[in-house]
């Protein structure tokens, strides 16, 4: 008996090893490379994969992330489309989709931009009704709605609501939100409010801080604001929108 546990063991542990042994396919190397923002080779990997007759949603995915970071925005909205065609079921796809049209939005004229406006708003909603919890998703959907005109959809109270949703996921991100939308209104008391959660429940948030400071410039609050901006700082100190906060204050009171 004792024998045949030997054996069966032995067993396992050679197709353990065996597993452990095949070579890395070149989806998986190209992940890697990714990973330490090896691009080049990335992308030398990803092309024979991601051809005209090519079937691999993953790969369409990972050309996708290389080409976001190349800033090559055209052609990852391509590569993201075409893997949310081949697998319409990863709710990532689809909101890493709408994330890069809502970089390459900022390439483009103003009528391209009310063209690729619907196609951002979709890919968000597909990606939150593929996964309700989808962290860029509800980021996303929220800020189109906060920042769309009416005309295309824009609506407050669709934005506060994913928000208060964001927040049931990660309550700093939905303070953030919260933050977001109520200074859009002009809620600004009520922003600071949330801004100032926020930088309590993520003391080393150099962001929430900033808005902080933000938000009591307009409430002409400015030493409260520049001891946010100068803490933001010490944060992070390359941060170029507290920096700039800080330079008008001081040629301000010159």
């Amino acid at each position: 008996m004792k024998t045949h546990h030997h054996i069966a063991a032995l067993a396992a542990l050679f197709f353990t090893v065996l597993a452990h042994a095949q070579p890395a396919s070149p989806l998986d190397t190209a992940r890697a490379a990714l990973k330490t923002n090896n691009l080049a080779e990335a992308e030398t990997l990803l092309v024979p994969l991601t051809g005209p007759t090519a079937t691999d949603a993953a790969a369409f995915f990972t050309l996708g992330q290389v080409r976001e970071r190349q800033r090559r925005l055209k052609e990852s909205v391509a590569a993201y489309e075409q893997a949310t065609k081949l697998d319409a079921t990863k709710s990532e796809y689809f909101s890493a989709l709408g994330a890069v049209l809502g970089q390459h939005m900022g390439e483009i004229s103003f009528i391209q931009q009310a063209f690729l406006a619907g196609k951002l708003k979709r890919a968000f909603e597909k990606s939150v009704e593929l996964d309700p919890r989808n962290i860029s998703g509800l980021i996303g959907l929220a800020r189109y709605y906060t920042n769309a005109p009416e005309i295309a959809g824009g609506s407050l109270a669709k934005a506060q609501a994913l928000a208060l949703r964001l927040q049931e996921v990660v309550p700093f991100l939905g303070e953030i939100e919260q933050g977001n939308i109520a200074s859009h209104d002009e809620r600004y008391v009520d922003a600071l409010a949330h801004y100032e959660a926020a930088a309590k429940m993520n003391p080393t948030s150099a962001d929430a801080k900033n808005q902080c400071g933000r938000m009591l410039l307009k409430l002409k609050r400015p030493d409260e604001a520049r001891a946010c901006f100068a803490t933001a700082l010490q944060l992070d100190p390359n941060l170029e929108a507290a920096k700039k906060s800080l330079a008008a204050l001081d040629t301000e009171e010159k």
